[in-house]
């Protein structure tokens, strides 16, 4: 199929249709985009778009940034120096997600735990 350089004398414009069924934005103003010859036909009835001799700009692909990994529950609180294995898993029992710790400690609520793995908690989780 034969594409057509279509630009647009308005910045910021988008353009659908139906039928046929398509969607574009002309970001810039006299910047081309290269489009299907059935959907160009449709764009230019509209007396802002024209066809262009322009070079069309190749946009950059911009790497993603994956979304950082948070350990299990259990793992966190088996890394905190002086709770360990059994602590950490006698934590779990009590409050078996992050987020309930946290709430019971904003909360200043009681924790059923000594005063030595409190203290530890708190400075771990609580900045």
């Amino acid at each position: 199929m034969k594409t057509i350089k279509i630009a647009c004398d308005v910045a910021g414009v988008n353009i659908s249709s139906v039928k046929p069924s398509f969607k574009y934005t002309f970001i810039e103003a006299g910047r081309p985009l290269e489009i299907p010859e059935n959907h160009a036909k449709k764009i230019l009835k509209n007396s802002d778009f024209y066809i262009s001799d322009k070079h069309i700009k190749k946009v950059k692909k911009v790497a993603q940034n994956e979304p950082v990994k948070e350990k299990p529950w259990l793992q966190e609180l088996e890394d905190v120096k002086g709770i360990g294995e059994k602590g950490a898993k006698d934590i779990v029992a009590v409050y078996p997600v992050k987020g309930s710790l946290l709430e019971a400690i904003s909360k200043k609520a009681h924790i059923p735990f000594p005063e030595n793995i409190v203290k530890l908690l708190k400075k771990e989780f609580i900045h």
